[in-house]
């Protein structure tokens, strides 16, 4: 089948707040032109269109379906996204592909990596481009952690955790209810999953918690994953057993990470994310779900400092699609090939940096398009996998599920560690 050439005409399947929200994102790129949204009722369907008109005013009337296989066999359509419950993604995955359809999934784009695997087969049997909307690693402040943590500019990563304090979501919601959504590791994880592997390395082992309330819902969740990543020459592979011929080139570096979400916060209390990474000469703090404020401080040499400086000055104030690609290209050009970690006998001074960026709308928006555009590359050409490939989603998918979920609490419960069975707690 031919590889079309931009602009695509994209099908947007699932109306929901987010598929509103992707409209009006992807609408100013020249390579998007929505031809057609589906869902269940006239009044999403329309706040999708009226997202979309509010920067494209003079294009063709998108058409409208109720529902989403009526979407997918519309032949005009080139690339189809899935914004549906996650319990669909897999099956619609697969009319779509099997329609000739390019195939851009929601995360976490099923609820097994077994079905996600699948489809991504299906896709390659089909030659069609099939990712998921995967986003934060093309925010430039996870870029440039990446290349610091890469580099040892603050020496080796030790601990790291995740705090992610979210809005509830209204009781009912199918949120709530693991069939449709996998729960939290699954639905919402994935996103966090994707930047700890590729901080940190692969996951060698992996355990889940939850608590359970009083109505059944597990709206606080934690899990404890121990990566490894190997080195080489200042950069991360993939983790592997070690072997006599990687010897002391390549440790294994162990990484234990804590992963916490928490779905509790009212709703106009401020909701917050951080990453808080700590390394053998100071530690890294990442604010923000749409990551907007990095802080790096350490004792560091002044090579050390001088490189942090440049890594973090290349990164743009305003919002743009490309800014992670800027950090990414400068870097691979700009550092050594091998770590920056110091040794005791050099020289060492204070360092502390703040970056904020602001517009937050903005950034997410920008990350929505690089994402895109990034898929439209894997169109364009086929021996392009993305910057996070179908591999990736598979592994954040597999992570998800190795959390959910190993131990559960129930609320109004403790437990009796000595006999392993759970009491009511005094009153």
């Amino acid at each position: 089948m031919p590889y079309p050439l931009p602009p695509y005409r994209v099908g947007i399947a699932g109306a929901g707040a987010f598929a509103e929200f992707l409209a009006g994102a992807l609408a100013p790129l020249p390579e998007f032109q929505l031809t057609a949204v589906a869902g269940r009722t006239d009044e999403k369907r329309q706040r999708v269109l009226d997202a979309y008109r509010h920067h494209r005013s003079d294009a063709a009337p998108p058409r409208e379906y109720r529902e989403a296989s009526e979407l997918i066999h519309d032949p005009d359509i080139d690339v189809v996204i899935l914004t549906t419950p996650p319990h669909l993604h897999a099956p619609l995955g697969e009319l779509a592909l099997t329609k000739g359809k390019h195939l851009l999934l929601e995360k976490p784009g099923a609820l097994t990596s077994a079905a996600l695997k699948s489809n991504a087969q299906l896709a390659a049997k089909q030659r069609r481009a099939f990712a998921v909307n995967l986003v934060l690693r093309y925010n430039p402040l996870v870029e440039a952690v990446e290349w610091m943590l890469r580099h040892h500019l603050l020496g080796r990563a030790h601990h790291a955790s995740l705090h992610n304090a979210a809005h509830r979501v209204t009781s009912g919601h199918w949120f709530w209810n693991r069939e449709l959504s996998g729960g939290i590791f699954i639905e919402h994880g994935v996103h966090f999953f994707e930047v700890g592997r590729h901080w940190f390395g692969e996951p060698v082992d992996a355990r889940g918690f939850a608590a359970t309330e009083a109505n059944g819902e597990q709206s606080r969740v934690w899990a404890s994953v121990i990566h490894r990543s190997c080195t080489r020459q200042g950069h991360v592979q993939k983790a592997q057993l070690p072997t006599k011929e990687a010897g002391a080139e390549s440790p294994n570096e162990y990484v234990p990470v804590q992963y916490y979400h928490g779905f509790t916060m009212e709703a106009d209390a401020p909701e917050s994310t951080q990453w808080e990474v700590h390394c053998a000469q100071g530690r890294i703090v990442l604010e923000g779900w749409i990551p907007q404020r990095l802080y790096v401080e350490g004792v560091l040499t002044a090579e050390q400092a001088e490189l942090i400086d440049a890594l973090l000055d290349t990164i743009p104030t305003q919002p743009a699609a490309n800014a992670g690609e800027q950090v990414r290209t400068w870097a691979a050009s700009r550092f050594p090939s091998s770590d920056r970690t110091s040794s005791s006998s050099v020289s060492r001074l204070p360092y502390r940096r703040t970056l904020s960026l602001v517009d937050r709308q903005g950034w997410y928006e920008a990350m929505v398009q690089a994402r895109f555009l990034d898929f439209c590359r894997m169109i364009q050409d086929p021996n392009w996998s993305g910057l996070v490939t179908p591999d990736d989603a598979a592994s954040d998918l597999a992570l998800a599920e190795a959390c959910t979920v190993s131990e559960a609490w129930q609320e109004g419960l403790s437990r009796d560690f000595s006999s392993n069975q759970t009491r009511p707690l005094s009153p």
